[in-house]
């Protein structure tokens, strides 16, 4: 394998913008159009909202800075991420916290909205732990970029999933089952360039295996094992 590890950081800006038009369209038809009253919505809506495109921001411009050289002013705006990423879980967990109940009152049984947890907290933590690993590696600036590439594909799901159920007219069900499977593909794809060009491949591994267990609790939601941790956490945290 290749001792120096190269990238175009370049392109990982326009990965981040890519992802960045998919969530502009799965949220309009569900959130931007209602702009300016935006009636029907809470604050947490917003405060999520807009904490997550902070968050795409930051993925854009981080590696256009080193692809520019702009070394100093790229770990100044680094250190944002130590406040952002934590008020980005809070603002997951708050709005994973209000659909619960809003499931309670709108899904036949408690069974299905602890079913529809699988779908929030699992990428809560998630995105916890990929966000660590990029800290735990920012003197490694290969793998730091990788587990931030991987926190931002998490972001693909919310305009994804919203984009296949409302233009596409899935069922919901089908519209998250497919939008996990086309992120996990994603991470795959990004390790089998990896392989290809005889990069170190175990950054992006991990992000795959993280996108895989992501899909795979998804369509576990209604099994025992989910159910009795759902429950659990429910009564717990929410």
């Amino acid at each position: 394998m290749e001792n120096v590890q190269t990238i175009k950081y370049n392109r990982v800006s326009f990965i981040s913008i890519a992802i960045l038009i998919v969530l502009t369209w799965g949220f309009y038809r569900t959130y931007l159009v209602f702009f300016p009253s935006f009636e029907g919505f809470q604050f947490v809506h917003h405060f999520h909202g807009g904490i997550m495109l902070l968050w795409m921001v930051l993925l854009v411009i981080q590696p256009w800075l080193i692809s520019r050289k702009k070394y100093r002013i790229h770990k100044t705006i680094g250190k944002l991420s130590f406040v952002l990423a934590p008020i980005l879980m809070l603002s997951i967990f708050l709005v994973a916290r209000d659909t619960f109940y809003v499931n309670l009152k709108a899904l036949p049984s408690m069974t299905d909205a602890v079913a529809m947890i699988s779908l929030s907290i699992p990428g809560l933590i998630i995105f916890g732990i990929l966000y660590s690993l990029a800290i735990a590696n920012k003197g490694r600036t290969y793998y730091h970029m990788r587990y931030m590439i991987g926190t931002g594909l998490l972001m693909i799901g919310p305009g994804l999933g919203r984009g296949l159920i409302i233009y596409f007219k899935m069922p919901p069900p089908l519209g998250i089952t497919v939008t996990l499977a086309s992120v996990a593909l994603i991470s795959f794809a990004f390790l089998l360039v990896d392989l290809m060009k005889k990069r170190d491949y175990k950054p992006n591994l991990i992000v795959l295996l993280m996108m895989v267990l992501y899909a795979a609790l998804w369509e576990l939601r209604y099994t025992p094992v989910w159910q009795g941790f759902g429950d659990i956490f429910a009564k717990l945290f929410f």
